[in-house]
């Protein structure tokens, strides 16, 4: 599934959801050419996950320096339409784990 299909078949729980659906969806519709790429500097598709150990019970976190604070694993699209690929793609890059699974 690309990742249009995949927020089209979002369930929204509220309406804030819906209508945050609605704009990402009509912003990909008016600017796809540029969507995936850091040229399009007002929105752009970004890919991340959560890296779990296996009891669930802890999470691997990473300190972004631009921000100064801890986040999850994450990054630019740079062109792939590949969300999951792009979000263990980044989870390699900035952990340097070798095996990262979905």
């Amino acid at each position: 599934m690309n990742f249009i299909e995949a927020i089209k078949k979002y369930k929204p729980i509220n309406e804030q959801e819906k209508s945050d659906k609605k704009i990402i969806l009509d912003y990909i519709d008016n600017f796809y050419e540029n969507i995936l790429t850091r040229e399009n500097q007002i929105a752009h598709m970004t890919s991340s996950g959560l890296i779990l150990n296996k009891t669930l019970d802890k999470i691997l976190m990473i300190h972004h320096n631009i921000y100064n604070t801890w986040t999850w694993t994450g990054g630019h699209a740079d062109g792939d339409s590949d969300m999951l690929k792009v979000a263990l793609k980044e989870a390699k890059e900035e952990t340097g784990l070798l095996d990262v699974f979905h």
